[in-house]
């Protein structure tokens, strides 16, 4: 089969104009030759979309089959359990989230009204720290000139020294 035939048997088979005898036979050929690369994409889909009739399916394999079905235990059972289990799991995971909010309300502290006294310790506290703020503020400034004034004072000292 050569590339135009090969092109027109996949349009064919992708417009559902072939028939069965043809689409088998065309999956016969694409799994028996190697195809160009322009169809190898085609070539997977159709062996993935066309069943291989060669595959002997034994005898009596539906009785055995059904069988075995009328042997397996009955899924009831597991299906209550799987419920009754859902369920149990729910209530106790509600019962727990309503013990710990209540231990978390429970155990926090309560707001503490302070007395005038401790009010006006407290402001005194934030007056004196501000205070010490200033004050070092202060005293970083002039430690900050101090050091302005002794790099101004090297470079004059050096500028005399090198013309001498």
């Amino acid at each position: 089969m050569n590339e135009q035939e090969l092109r027109q048997q996949i349009d064919m088979f992708f417009k559902g104009e072939l028939s069965d005898t043809e689409e088998q036979g065309l999956r016969d050929y694409l799994a028996t030759h190697e195809v160009p690369e322009d169809f190898i994409q085609e070539k997977r889909i159709i062996l993935s979309l066309i069943p291989d009739r060669s595959v002997h399916i034994p005898d009596h394999l539906e009785e055995k089959l059904s069988s075995y079905i009328d042997r397996l235990p009955d899924k009831k059972r597991q299906i209550l359990f799987s419920r009754n289990w859902k369920w149990i799991s729910g209530i106790a995971a509600g019962i727990i989230l309503a013990i710990s909010t209540g231990l978390y309300v429970y155990r926090q502290p309560s707001s503490k009204r302070l007395s005038d006294q401790e009010i006006y310790a407290c402001a005194e506290a934030q007056r004196a720290l501000i205070l010490v703020s200033q004050k070092l503020n202060k005293g970083t400034n002039q430690w900050q000139q101090a050091q302005k004034e002794i790099i101004e004072t090297n470079r004059i000292v050096n500028k005399h020294l090198k013309y001498k």
